[in-house]
């Protein structure tokens, strides 16, 4: 067993592959430790010289290719996504095919603005629901395995599912939605720097639920987009850094959150961030921080879909790392929905030990198909597992909570 100090990495770099490195590696077995396409902290004789014993295997490979292809088709993606969306405001907003026709001949016609606040993404147009108080039985399994604390009138466990919903859309939209239909406090709307993605592509709101004497603030981090081949690759990616006594984490999350190094976690995560870009962890430690000396009696939720699950969970380890009491011990609970694993099995049990009141109200909630919750997928050497409880879905409706810490789950 590869031992993880804190100078471990293990960094892939999919854009960099070539047909001949897949033939080399799955026919003969080359190791490519060293190259341009691994970079690592361990030597190649430590993991040995056959293809199930490096950096690089079968699921290895199969995860370079499919991040190859999200990366080349990120672009015409992207586009695609853009005109889907557009078309799809342009006939909502004018009320469907005949009402636009009939505005396109009187001159009337609406032209959708994308930061407006009634743009809505795909997701949007899906689920079209805005409310909160909706009957869910996640909500029933959730309270059944952990009752939430009565810190607001509103129900914090609809807030999480909503809020992970809704953090996809613009910042008016969400806005909008917060304090007209949820009659809440909205605090702030980020796009943060992605080093991982090199754009300001890691967004997420902060709300209360009332802007005095607040009782429940959530965070909430967006997911991955439909149509970002990036979000998709970050997912697939399969490249670890030690944290050192915390175990090993997913670099691209890592660097989602706002990580500085991706080689030394000590380098990459300092307490105090001096630099010059809008980093998420640092930003929204510091808002959570004024709010907490301005309404003292306020807890925590923390959310997210997918990626933004992802990140949700991230954020409180570094907190950990970081020694935050103040801000750990007003933290209520951690909820995410269809979210990929972060971490190794070492990982898990460190935030399971220094976060033990919130663990008990770490719930992951997964559908049968989905495919997020099972990437980054199985590999020998990065050893990602899920930890924590979950609400796993078998059908439509029909769910039931889990304490399995399985890769599977």
């Amino acid at each position: 067993m590869v031992s993880s100090t804190s100078s471990d990495y293990v960094i892939y770099h999919p854009e960099k592959l070539r047909l001949s490195d897949i033939f080399t590696t799955l026919v003969f077995g080359t190791s490519l430790v060293g190259s341009e396409l691994i970079e690592t902290s361990i030597s190649s004789n430590v993991y040995g010289t056959k293809v199930g014993n490096v950096g690089v295997n079968l699921i290895t490979v199969i995860t370079w290719i499919l991040q190859r292809i999200m990366i080349w088709i990120s672009g015409p993606l992207a586009l695609f996504g853009l005109l889907v969306e557009f078309t799809l405001n342009l006939f909502s907003l004018n009320g469907g095919l005949l009402r636009l026709l009939h505005n396109l001949v009187t001159g009337s016609l609406v032209i959708p603005k994308k930061e407006s606040a009634d743009y809505r993404s795909i997701l949007a147009h899906i689920d079209e629901r805005t409310d909160l108080y909706r009957t869910s039985s996640v909500l029933n399994h959730l309270m059944k395995a952990e009752p939430m604390d009565n810190v607001s009138e509103r129900n914090p466990l609809d807030l999480c599912m909503m809020a992970a919903k809704i953090v996809y859309e613009n910042k008016a939209y969400i806005e909008n939605v917060i304090t007209n239909h949820w009659k809440m406090y909205f605090v702030e709307h980020y796009n943060f720097w992605n080093e991982y993605l090199k754009s300001d592509d890691t967004q997420a709101f902060i709300c209360c639920d009332r802007k005095e004497n607040a009782q429940l603030i959530i965070v909430a981090f967006r997911g991955t987009e439909p149509f970002s081949g990036k979000d998709w690759a970050t997912d697939l990616d399969l490249s670890w850094m030690s944290m050192g006594e915390m175990g090993r984490a997913h670099v691209g999350f890592m660097k989602a959150l706002g990580l500085q190094d991706e080689k030394d976690y000590q380098k990459g995560w300092p307490k105090n961030y001096a630099g010059s870009r809008k980093l998420a962890y640092y930003t929204i430690r510091s808002t959570l921080k004024t709010l907490l000396q301005q309404n003292r009696n306020a807890r925590i939720i923390v959310t997210g879909h997918s990626l933004g699950g992802a990140l949700a969970i991230l954020f409180p380890s570094i907190l950990v790392l970081h020694q935050e009491e103040d801000i750990m011990t007003s933290l209520l609970g951690v909820y995410t929905f269809g979210q990929p694993r972060v971490g190794d099995k070492d990982f898990g049990d460190y935030m399971k030990a220094k976060l033990n009141v919130i663990f008990k109200r770490y719930y992951r909630v997964v559908y049968r198909y989905d495919v997020v919750p099972r990437v980054p997928f199985d590999d020998p050497i990065s050893k990602f597992v899920h930890f924590g409880g979950c609400v796993y879905y078998r059908s439509w409706y029909k769910g039931e909570v889990t304490n399995l810490t399985t890769k599977f789950l």
